[in-house]
């Protein structure tokens, strides 16, 4: 008897079974078959026949068919994603290009500086960088213009740099001293591995050549305290002066001078020393040619040691007050920081000199003057002392005259 079922989730019909559409189903079970997920049914059909019962999955097929599909589309991602793409070229890793290259004419030589690379171009360590080349064209200067630049530069000069003192951004520098007068170079610089590959080449920079300036002359130097002014005579056809310091028992002078812009006036005042510490100066003339600053020969050094000259202001409120020890003596402490003590000076009536009591300067501000006699009259005076090497001295502060009486 064919009976039509219906729950409120699946929709289950009956129909005649064959052998071809059927699954046996163990007799007594007319349970539904649920899928993996318990809180789905799949649609089934019960068949009432004999003894047997069979139920037959609808959709199974279909969910298999899915579960397949997505695994293949897995293994294809894996499989897409384990494929290796084609190897790199060794000549397309090589170090970064410099862009900080500057050409500085300094003493009628012209200086290169520039920073070492941080990495290659696939951002490894350059550790196999093994040397730098410096390239370099030319041309003619006529007036303020370059007659035949912009031809292909050539390699002037290699650096050889060795492993195991390479440095990332470590700075290097060379001088030029074959520049020509009323020419025009343009340099280049490119890093070099150990597989011969160079870099793409550096920043270029411009240099206007020319004569240089002559030397300037009768160089004078005035010490003060925590300063040094400089001055010289004018060099003809100089348009600007470069000074430069350095220490007694230094060889070498900086390779930049102390101004950050040539100096239009023949003077300077250095303002960056400390007191008593010899320093050595020299002076550069400078003459502009075109965009380009050629700096001379420097003047001989000549040696100034600041120091302090200003002695202290004078001690004030000076009073004497015999006591039973002595005279003793009191006055207001000086407001300057660096006093280092006073000196206590003393005469008698008749005498027209002033003595000096103690050896060494008197720290407090205070003094009891022990060698007296009674009934004599004294003179009394106080001096500061600064704790520079001069030792300045200020002048005497006002005499007190008081008679030993106790």
């Amino acid at each position: 008897m064919n009976k039509k079922v219906q729950s409120s989730k699946f929709k289950v019909q009956s129909f005649r079974a064959t052998s071809k559409n059927v699954i046996p189903a163990k007799a007594g079970i007319q349970k539904p078959l649920t899928t993996l997920d318990s809180r789905r049914s799949l649609p089934r059909t019960r068949i009432r026949g004999g003894s047997h019962k069979l139920v037959i999955i609808r959709g199974l097929f279909k969910f298999e068919i899915s579960i397949i599909f997505l695994l293949s589309a897995i293994l294809l991602v894996v499989s897409a994603c384990a494929k290796k793409g084609p190897p790199v070229p060794w000549e397309s890793i090589v170090p970064m290009r410099i862009v900080d290259l500057q050409a500085t004419p300094r003493e009628g030589r012209l200086l290169l500086e520039w920073k070492t690379p941080k990495e290659n171009t696939d951002k490894t360590p350059p550790t196999d960088l093994v040397s730098f080349q410096i390239l370099r064209s030319e041309g003619v200067l006529v007036g303020e213009e370059c007659k035949g630049c912009g031809g292909e530069p050539k390699v002037v000069y290699e650096m050889k740099v060795a492993p195991e003192d390479f440095v990332p951004s470590k700075k290097m520098s060379i001088f030029f001293e074959d520049q020509e007068p009323r020419r025009v170079y343009v340099y280049e610089v490119v890093s070099v591995n150990k597989r011969g590959y160079p870099s793409s080449p550096s920043n270029p920079v411009t240099v206007y050549w020319d004569h240089p300036p002559a030397s300037p002359t009768v160089v004078s130097a005035e010490r003060g305290d925590k300063k040094v002014d400089l001055s010289w005579e004018s060099v003809e056809g100089a348009t600007g002066y470069n000074v430069y310091r350095r220490l007694e028992g230094e060889e070498e002078f900086p390779l930049n001078p102390l101004n950050r812009e040539p100096l239009k006036t023949a003077q300077y005042t250095d303002l960056s020393v400390h007191n008593d510490i010899k320093y050595i100066y020299s002076v550069r003339a400078v003459r502009r040619i075109v965009k380009t600053d050629v700096e001379g020969k420097g003047s001989p050094g000549i040696a100034v040691t600041p120091t302090k000259l200003t002695p202290p202001s004078a001690p004030t409120e000076l009073v004497a007050i015999p006591l039973k020890e002595g005279i003793e003596l009191n006055w207001r402490r000086n407001p300057e920081p660096d006093i280092l003590g006073y000196n206590v000076y003393r005469r008698k009536r008749e005498e027209k000199e002033f003595q000096r009591l103690n050896e060494s300067p008197v720290p407090k501000d205070t003094y009891l003057d022990t060698d007296v006699v009674l009934q004599q009259e004294y003179e009394y005076a106080v001096t500061a002392v600064d704790n520079s090497p001069r030792r300045n001295e200020s002048a005497r502060s006002e005499e007190v005259t008081v008679k030993y009486l106790y």
